[in-house]
């Protein structure tokens, strides 16, 4: 299974760049740069399952596979990456800057979700073709310095460059039309989320995760971050191909199998959350018990139930034909606009920032920055926050106040953002995940397996990278890589 779950991107390959092998031709930065952006997974793909966010009941359609967590062998972006490097190489020919600059942002991206994936990957010997065809594997940490690198290098050339070219943009740019700025206080924030994903490091010289992370915040000039949802790294859907969602009216089987997870539901009704009613409908038990007055039906958070996704497919298609099981909320979600797909957002970015406070990281007030994350998560939805943060929900201090840091993480990160939360639970084991034999495990895995055809094509460095990082050749999901030691 691979990590990046793409929804909008087109291919573009290396080698469809060339009339023939023998007669090279230049193209557009732009176009690669519209093929190599990272893209979002729109909500209800398949990934955020994976998560617990909403299971698939669909034994009445004909289809319905339980969540299914043994996770096999991941996939290499160094197709994506050499196209990059092109797009890099094409803007230089151009003297368009901006591209090069952003490459490194693309660069750090890739490789930093090839390594939460797997562990150690090739890096520094990567990408050099016949020179050399078996490159050696750097060791995860050397990765997240190298993708850290990048992104403070990517932040700081763009802020000069802005500077110095006034009104200078970028073509078929999906996010932000072009608006380098807003490109920089997404690279910035990317590196906010790429620093709290090594917590578990912070006391590391090399890695300087804590010294890295307040100069971010210290130096809001030179380092600008997001300032509210209109910042967000997102793309909105409409009917067209390339644009729909997941979830839309043309995909039947998709919208009548996709029901609630109970894990996601329940931390919401514990916290009376006004996110509940606007991300999911009653169910539809609830709503024929009172069918003349579907308000208060809707107002009562018991009338919102999710399924176990730990539990077999005839208890829970049993459950699903009774009524038991809260469905997306059609008024939101069943058309072809639904919400936007998040690659990076600001209620992830503020709620980062107040666990970096939180550890101590920072000298900063993590309440404010708590505050902000939450109630940017309520405006996404649309819902009132009301007493949320002084009565239900308050910023609190200590090993609760971190646990309640992370389960508003995941709440803001339902259905997007990627493997994002999926990430934050490995790291954090909030929430607490629903596993059985149903499942194919007993434990959250850990880590992908490498490429199958690593084995044959790079057996050297391949195996002495199993050895390092885990003690023997063995490749599987349970073994723990560096990041989580």
């Amino acid at each position: 299974m691979s990590l990046l779950a793409v929804s909008f991107s087109s291919c573009l390959k290396f080698d469809e760049l060339r009339e023939n092998p023998n007669n090279p031709i230049s193209v557009a930065p732009s176009l690669l740069f519209t093929s190599t952006v990272p893209t979002p997974s729109s909500a209800f793909s398949d990934l955020y399952r994976n998560a617990q966010y909403h299971n698939f009941i669909a034994a009445d359609l004909g289809v319905s596979p339980p969540v299914n967590y043994l996770y096999g062998s991941a996939g290499f972006s160094y197709e994506t990456i050499r196209n990059v490097d092109k797009m890099a190489a094409e803007a230089e020919k151009a003297n368009a800057q901006a591209y090069i600059i952003l490459a490194k942002f693309f660069k750090a991206y890739y490789y930093v979700q090839m390594t939460m994936q797997m562990g150690d990957i090739p890096l520094s010997e990567a990408m050099k073709g016949a020179e050399i065809p078996r490159p050696k594997y750097d060791t995860q940490k050397e990765v997240f310095i190298q993708c850290l690198n990048w992104l403070d290098e990517a932040n700081l050339e763009l802020d000069t460059y802005i500077s110095s070219t006034p009104g200078a943009t970028v073509e078929g740019d999906v996010y932000f039309g072009g608006n380098l700025r807003r490109w920089q206080k997404a690279i910035n924030a990317f590196a906010l989320r790429t620093l709290i994903s090594l917590s578990k490091k912070e006391n590391d010289a090399e890695l300087n995760v804590k010294g890295r992370f307040q100069k971010i915040i210290q130096e809001p000039a030179k380092y600008p971050l997001m300032g509210g949802l209109f910042d967000n790294m997102q793309i909105t859907h409409r009917d067209e191909d390339g644009f729909r969602g997941a979830y839309n009216p043309i995909e039947q089987i998709v919208t009548g199998g996709i029901v609630y997870a109970d894990i996601y539901i329940e931390l919401l009704k514990s916290y009376q959350d006004p996110r509940l009613q606007k991300v999911a409908d009653p169910t539809p038990k609830a709503l024929a018990a009172n069918p003349s007055n579907e308000a208060a039906v809707r107002a009562d958070f018991n009338s919102y139930d999710g399924s176990d996704i730990s539990v077999d497919l005839q208890q829970n298609n049993a459950r699903k034909s009774n009524g038991d099981f809260s469905f997306p909320n059609k008024a939101r979600f069943l058309n072809f606009v639904g919400q936007p797909s998040i690659l990076i957002g600001y209620a992830e970015q503020e709620l980062n920032i107040a666990e970096a406070a939180h550890r101590g990281w920072i000298t900063a007030d993590a309440k404010t920055y708590y505050d902000n994350g939450v109630l940017a998560s309520m405006e996404f939805y649309g819902a009132s926050a009301g007493d949320y943060l002084t009565n239900k929900a308050p910023y609190i201090s200590g090993a609760s106040g971190l646990k309640r840091i992370h389960e508003q993480m995941y709440l803001a990160l339902a259905e997007n953002s990627g493997w994002t939360s999926w990430f934050m639970t490995r790291r954090t084991g909030v929430p607490v995940y629903k596993f059985s034999t149903v499942n194919s495990v007993t434990q959250l895995p850990v880590r992908w397996a490498y490429p199958v055809s690593e084995l044959t094509d790079n057996t050297v460095n391949y195996k002495a990278a199993l050895v390092s990082q885990f003690g023997s050749e063995v490749d599987d999901r349970d073994q723990v890589m560096w990041l989580l030691k």
